[in-house]
């Protein structure tokens, strides 16, 4: 009997939870449609918001160089429905404003050398406003100012300069280094590149080594201005060295006519480290050391300087640095 009434108990509840879950059901369904509703009211209010448009400007003057940063975006004030808004951030999200400078490129006006134009973005609202949508008001453009900004486009050759971090195993030198091109043609805006000198690669880092290597190197970009070549070939020539010595006649320059000056000593020794390679093609020639005629001829001694030596020789040390002279009159 108590198995029975126990039963009837379950079952009574099992009903009622039923119920409770059907009300639950039913509210919440309730609220999902009333959600539905509220929300296709909403979008179908006027709203006021801002949009991010990427910006790109065609039609700039091929034959001058933009020298200032122009933003990459525009802020618009803008006024819609909510379902016209939600639809154009969808489809127009990736789609940029084409600004076209080409009826514009009559009112630059030269100041010094660069040739500027200031618009202003509400002039241009309409324009704008076209490449949007026509069910979208624009209400207001940021920035309000574009300041264009250009020199006049010149070109000219640059020599390279390889940018090297490396260390050399014992024993080991660096003969030369060579970039093939050697000079490259770069094109900009003529207030830079009148002061350029030469045109970087990037860093090229060698450790230990000992050997020849060749390895193409971008080049660095120059701001403003639009490189020719991207790249070069650089040749570190990389080998073994040996110490030389020599004994070199002292000149000395600038002496008068009427004037013999006698050096003592007349000749200077010199030590370097040079590749095996090019060992056997130096010779005295290959080296000048001078002084120069005294200016104040109480002096008791002339400074000798190394007028010329071969690029590729290294450690180069030279004695004596000074020498007495006698001036004699021919």
């Amino acid at each position: 009997m108590a198995d029975w009434k126990t039963l009837i108990g379950k079952l009574k509840q099992f009903y009622k939870d039923i119920r409770l879950n059907r009300s639950i059901v039913t509210y919440l369904i309730c609220v999902i449609i009333a959600s539905i509703l509220w929300f296709l009211s909403a979008l179908n209010q006027d709203y006021s918001t801002e949009l991010t448009y990427p910006i790109k400007y065609v039609h700039l003057p091929e034959d001058k160089y933009l020298i200032c940063e122009l933003p990459s975006e525009l802020q618009l004030e803008v006024q819609a429905k909510g379902f016209t808004l939600v639809g154009h951030r969808v489809k127009t999200s990736f789609l940029p404003i084409n600004f076209n400078f080409a009826p514009f490129a009559e009112l630059l006006e030269e100041k010094r050398g660069i040739f500027e134009y200031t618009l202003n973005t509400a002039d241009i609202k309409d324009r704008i406003a076209g490449q949007i949508s026509p069910d979208i008001k624009l209400l207001s453009i940021y920035p309000e100012k574009l300041v264009f900004q250009f020199a006049a486009t010149k070109e000219k050759k640059i020599a390279v300069r390889p940018m090297l971090d490396y260390t050399l195993k014992k024993q080991y030198i660096l003969n030369q280094v060579t970039a093939v091109p050697d000079s490259v043609i770069v094109r900009g805006a003529s207030n830079i590149i009148d002061t350029l000198q030469y045109a970087s690669t990037a860093v090229w880092s060698l450790k230990n080594a000992n050997k020849t290597q060749q390895k193409v190197l971008k080049l660095q970009e120059i701001a403003n201005c639009q490189l020719v070549d991207k790249s070069v070939e650089v040749t570190l020539e990389i080998e073994q060295f040996t110490e030389a010595r020599r004994s070199i006649l002292i000149q000395a320059k600038q002496v008068p006519d009427s004037i013999n000056v006698r050096l003592f000593p007349a000749s200077v020794d010199i030590t370097y480290d040079v590749g095996l390679s090019k060992y056997n093609s130096l010779n005295d020639k290959d080296f000048i050391f001078s002084v120069d005629y005294p200016v104040d001829p109480t002096a008791p001694y002339l400074k000798v300087k190394a007028e010329k030596i071969p690029a590729f020789i290294k450690n180069l040390d030279f004695s004596p640095q000074k020498v007495e002279y006698i001036l004699e009159k021919k």
